[in-house]
């Protein structure tokens, strides 16, 4: 089931830059450094940045770690990578870092959400500052629940 996620997010995506939101452990930052040049993963928790740098070494890709909020991250970035993906907590990404992504204007982003209301909320200021939606899925990781995650692609224009 989670591979089902893997391939939903990451699909045939390929280029030079990606930047991972809310890497945890990698799930998503390990099958992007086999696609593209450079990948950054960004992630708070000590713990899991351990564990993301371990996963990637054992793996065989670089990845390039940063231990920061994503807020404080992308506050820094003056260029945007080709492809965001962010997974971020059931909060959502929330105000700031959704005007980071718009004021950035990366050209493709996938928003993967455990909560379909706070992802109608980013999504609503992702296409007011001119992404558009061009792909939803759902995928059922917890059978005989009402959980579900949801993986959105935007992209400008």
């Amino acid at each position: 089931m989670v591979e089902g996620l893997v391939e939903e997010v990451v699909g045939e995506m390929a280029g030079e830059t990606a930047l991972d939101l809310y890497a945890g452990v990698g799930l998503f930052s390990l099958p992007l450094a086999k696609r593209f040049g450079k990948v950054t993963a960004v992630e708070s928790n000590p713990s899991a940045v351990h564990d993301l740098q371990y996963n990637a070494a054992e793996h065989g890709v670089e990845v390039e770690a940063q231990r920061m909020q994503a807020e404080q991250y992308l506050g820094g970035l003056t260029a945007a990578p080709e492809v965001i993906v962010a997974d971020p907590p059931r909060s959502g990404l929330g105000k700031n870092v959704t005007k980071h992504l718009a004021r950035l204007k990366a050209p493709k982003l996938v928003l993967v959400s455990c909560d379909p209301a706070t992802l109608a909320r980013d999504l609503g200021a992702l296409t007011a500052a001119g992404y558009g939606l061009k792909r939803m899925t759902v995928v059922d990781l917890f059978p005989q629940t009402f959980h579900v995650e949801v993986v959105a692609e935007l992209g400008l224009g």
